[in-house]
């Protein structure tokens, strides 16, 4: 219920206050960072001179850094082109990283950079192979033991094969898992299904990374179960996701790397203040977008995080800005043959 909320309002309800120039209430680097960013996601080559002159759509945000308040391009926000035709060309490929919706503002912030940061993670590892580490069965079951989940993991291994990948970045708290399931059958309907979590805690992020892969799989397996039509579903994340229903999906996603040195900083509090400090700490400017509203009288709030200085978007194949702050710590490890593919998550 929460992600129709969430959607919703991300596709209908962001607004505008103005059109102008980035330089309108950003600093100079601040532009310059934007700039850098929208000539990589741009459908046509442009330049950063064109961008800087270029009259955007403007919505209210607030700066991570200090919550001072500022305007950057509604395009970054908005699920939606309507009403943003001018400026759509720049940043084509949107979705809901850094989203949230909580009925308190603080869970909504933590929920948005949360959200954010475990698809930069997830964008990492896809793109140079490398993890923290893989699991060993001896380990999942250690982590499991007591929980319920335990019982959809023994079915999932008994069906097919688990993989458990820790992705985490060590500069910043928590732990987050990616859980990915792979069957060689040729008749199952289910070949290939991924799920993921961020946590501070190894053994919630173990269990929400399997039942987000179990929701998706029960979606797969009805899908296919009753004949439908691929070609029509209406998300498109969603929709390349069921293309890559495969088993050599499986293995290509499990063939992986063990990044060097084991200095994983776990002190770290998870929490909103931290990440922010993190992020402040490796020059990552970002803007938290915020809208309070009522639901069936209850409070509640919709937040969004976004930064140029990270990826702005999942779609590693085309239109993205590789080329970032965050990217510049592994670029040199980036396998070109990663970079044709966008990464098989949905």
């Amino acid at each position: 219920m929460g992600e129709y909320f969430e959607r919703r309002h991300f596709y209908r309800e962001v607004l505008s206050i103005k059109r102008g120039f980035l330089s309108d209430s950003l600093t100079r680097a601040e532009v310059d960072s934007f700039a850098s960013a929208l000539t990589q996601t741009a459908s046509r080559l442009i330049s950063i001179e064109e961008v800087i002159k270029h009259h955007f759509s403007l919505t209210q945000v607030m700066r991570a850094s200090d919550f001072s308040e500022c305007l950057i391009p509604t395009i970054c926000i908005s699920l939606s082109a309507h009403g943003l035709e001018k400026d759509n060309f720049l940043y084509p490929l949107r979705d809901t990283c850094g989203c949230s919706f909580y009925w308190n503002v603080d869970i909504a912030f933590l929920g948005a950079v949360k959200e954010y940061l475990e698809r930069q993670f997830l964008l990492r590892f896809w793109l140079t192979k490398q993890c923290q580490a893989l699991f060993s069965l001896g380990k999942v079951e250690c982590l499991l033991r007591g929980r319920n989940v335990k019982y959809l993991y023994d079915a999932l291994i008994f069906s097919g094969e688990v993989s458990i990948f820790d992705i985490s970045d060590k500069r910043f708290p928590g732990v987050c898992l990616l859980a990915v399931y792979g069957q060689n059958d040729g008749d199952r309907h289910v070949k290939y299904c991924a799920g993921m979590s961020y946590s501070g805690d190894v053994g919630e992020a173990l269990e929400k990374a399997l039942l987000e892969l179990w929701q998706t799989y029960r979606f797969m397996d009805l899908f296919k179960s009753i004949g439908s039509d691929e070609r029509k579903v209406e998300d498109d994340y969603l929709r390349y996701f069921m293309t890559c229903n495969e088993y050599g999906t499986y293995r290509e996603i499990t063939d992986y790397l063990v990044a060097d040195g084991d200095d994983r900083e776990t002190s770290l509090e998870f929490s909103l203040e931290v990440f922010l400090s993190v992020l402040n700490g490796l020059g990552v400017s970002g803007y938290f977008y915020s809208r309070r509203a009522r639901i069936n009288g209850v409070n509640c709030v919709f937040a969004k995080y976004v930064s140029p200085d990270l990826f702005l978007h999942m779609n590693n194949s085309k239109n993205i800005n590789l080329r970032n702050s965050y990217s510049k710590s592994f670029e040199s490890l980036i396998f070109s043959s990663r970079l044709n593919k966008m990464v098989p998550f949905p």
